[in-house]
């Protein structure tokens, strides 16, 4: 009997059932051609249509084969193995026999290229199970050549121990530039609060995309500054059924609350989407496929929030002589592994870093520890002598003095360092308001500072160098006040060649 009969009819014979519960508890079903489904913040969607040209007979027992995934396992899982075997049949050589044996499967092997070879285990794990349910298009031969000649997994880690300059950790200089462009392009009305907050989340907690599209306003301890992180891939029924706490900063703290505040004004509430779909997509969903009562209804997909927050990012993304000084590649990947460089780098342990970033297994965190930090110091350091005239670090305006500034002394507006002296430093285009940072060590990097020409900032640069000094033996501490101190001498310079140039002319006249 040929394939195209056998599989003919297994389909008379064997029907799918009209509905089938997915581990989520989502439902749909399976007789259709397209399979769509939520499952926590993400949204499957599975097309058989992509089955062309005589391999749509082995339709039935694909859906056959992937039902019981779908009972019991995560729908990326699913989405996994369907891409794989799609990939199979699209790079299989058409054959007069469709059954798929060991020959097929060796032949397809032939065209992987080394960095593809993981793509036979992750069909292997379909295969195998098409076997074991005796549906047919699949040998028995098939399954056992594949066992025998199992090909490794996916490479992890790579792009971390190689510091990879596009897919792995930002170096320190590129975490300073990246923090300051957000802030810069926020203030200026170039970038949404959401995408700012999403960006010092990413910095803070290290996160993968699907536990910020999974998070809500409730999730967020004003009182105590801390962000309960939903967890992905514990193997739990959703998304939200364990949480790991983080402490946030007290001016992310504050953003956060202006976040939450806009939001619950709108009509929001407590249980609303941090990130919801009609905020982050101007023109909000195509459409909604999930219900009301949904855990998730609202929340955006990962893909969708990933998609959304690389786009706004390239447009601000600051210069790395890592690539020649082209704009930095900005993926919430890097973020990931960055925090996880940085643990590693301030001495955590393998089962702290696993703990912070959710991993069960430790061997997934091993790329972190496996480079030594004295190498890192020294490629930094390296590097920042390059990066450092692009990556300005003052970026407001010099004024006159009080009288020419954008408030002229309006209250809120003076910025003072009693600590060093009585005399004012300079004027907040702000007037402060709202504002939670450091003053005025944060205002020399803010693009609403606008310092006095002849205030003693050189006093502001000997105490901040002098508090540098006390941090030797940490490095990462020493360089917390790095981009300040950078701010403080250009706004030196800046006043330098001001008196410099006023000199000259007064020498011409």
């Amino acid at each position: 009997m040929s394939l195209a009969i056998e599989l003919k009819s297994y389909a008379l014979v064997q029907t799918v059932p009209e509905r089938v519960i997915t581990r989520s508890g989502s439902t749909f079903d399976p007789r259709l051609n397209v399979w769509e489904w939520s499952d926590g913040p993400f949204i499957a969607r599975l097309d058989f249509g992509q089955l062309i040209a005589g391999a749509e007979a082995y339709k039935p027992s694909l859906k056959a084969a992937l039902l019981p995934y779908v009972r019991g396992h995560s729908s990326s899982h699913v989405d996994n193995l369907f891409r794989a075997f799609i990939h199979f049949i699209d790079n299989s050589p058409r054959r007069a026999s469709w059954v798929i044996d060991e020959q097929a499967v060796a032949n397809y092997a032939a065209t992987l290229r080394p960095n593809e070879k993981w793509r036979l285990g992750t069909l292997n794990g379909l295969l195998q199970k098409w076997v074991e349910l005796r549906l047919p298009g699949v040998t028995a031969d098939c399954a056992a050549y594949l066992r025998e000649h199992r090909k490794p997994g996916n490479t992890k880690g790579d792009a971390v121990r190689t510091r990879d300059s596009v897919k792995g950790p930002f170096s320190e200089d590129e975490y300073t530039a990246l923090y300051s462009a957000a802030d810069a392009a926020y203030g200026r009305g170039e970038l949404p609060l959401w995408t700012l907050l999403l960006t010092r989340l990413l910095l803070a907690c290290g996160g993968r995309i699907s536990q910020y599209a999974s998070l809500k306003l409730c999730d967020f301890d004003p009182k105590g500054s801390t962000l309960k992180l939903p967890q992905v891939k514990t193997g739990q029924d959703h998304a939200r059924a364990s949480f790991v706490p983080f402490d946030i900063s007290a001016q992310t703290s504050q953003l956060i609350l202006a976040h939450r505040d806009e939001l619950l004004a709108s009509g929001k509430t407590e249980n609303s989407p941090f990130f919801s779909s009609d905020l982050v997509m101007p023109r909000g969903p195509r459409r909604q496929i999930r219900a009301e009562s949904d855990l998730f209804f609202g929340h955006c997909t990962p893909h969708t929030l990933s998609q959304w927050f690389i786009q706004l990012l390239r447009e601000i993304a600051p210069p790395t002589a890592r690539l020649d000084f082209a704009p930095m590649h900005i993926v919430p990947q890097r973020f990931r592994y960055t925090f996880g460089t940085r643990m590693a780098e301030e001495g955590a342990s393998k089962l702290v870093i696993a703990e912070r970033l959710g991993h069960a297994d430790l061997q997934n965190v091993e790329c972190y520890v496996s480079a030594s930090p004295k190498i890192i110091e020294s490629y930094d350091k390296a590097l920042s002598k390059f990066l450092a005239p692009l990556a300005q670090a003052f970026k407001g305006q010099v004024v006159e003095d009080e009288a020419h500034s954008t408030h002229r002394g309006a209250p809120g507006s003076r910025i003072h360092d009693f600590r060093i002296t009585t005399e004012g430093l300079g004027s907040c285009a702000g007037k402060g308001a709202g504002c939670g940072f450091n003053k005025p060590v944060a205002c020399y990097s803010s693009f609403r500072f606008e310092p006095w020409l002849d205030a003693p900032h050189e006093k502001v640069l000997h105490r901040l160098e002098a508090e540098r000094q006390k941090w030797t033996s940490d490095d990462r501490m020493a360089a917390v006040n790095d981009e300040p101190i950078r701010a403080v001498r250009e706004v030196i310079s800046l006043c330098a060649q001001i008196w410099s140039q006023r000199g000259r002319e007064e020498g011409a006249a």
